[in-house]
């Protein structure tokens, strides 16, 4: 499934960080969120995140969906947020980006 996510991270009080934004791949590839279900995403970079729609009681229409993500997520170092090390590369990626 050929896809593309885009997130924002932001540092929460204790230095939680949430991260969402919006995945954009064909319809019928949403199907795979339906009743709340997690979806694994592999960054071009290697790193793992489960996604879940942000508003599960409201369908995707189209093929753009707003996401909530989890997982290997960015970590605030030095007032700098970025991922503390490379993750290692693991066969197919899909893309990704994170701001």
């Amino acid at each position: 499934m050929a896809s593309a996510l885009e997130i924002e991270c932001y540092e929460q009080k204790g230095g939680l960080v949430t991260a969402s934004g919006e995945i954009e791949v064909a319809g019928s590839a949403l199907a795979l969120f339906r009743g709340g279900a997690k979806v694994a995403f592999v960054t071009e970079d290697g790193h793992e995140l489960s996604l879940v729609l942000a508003d599960s009681k409201t369908a995707p229409v189209g093929a753009v969906a707003q996401v909530v993500a989890t997982g290997d997520l960015p970590a605030m170092k030095n007032g700098s947020l970025g991922w503390s090390q490379p993750a290692a590369q693991k066969g197919p990626t899909r893309a990704a980006s994170a701001a």
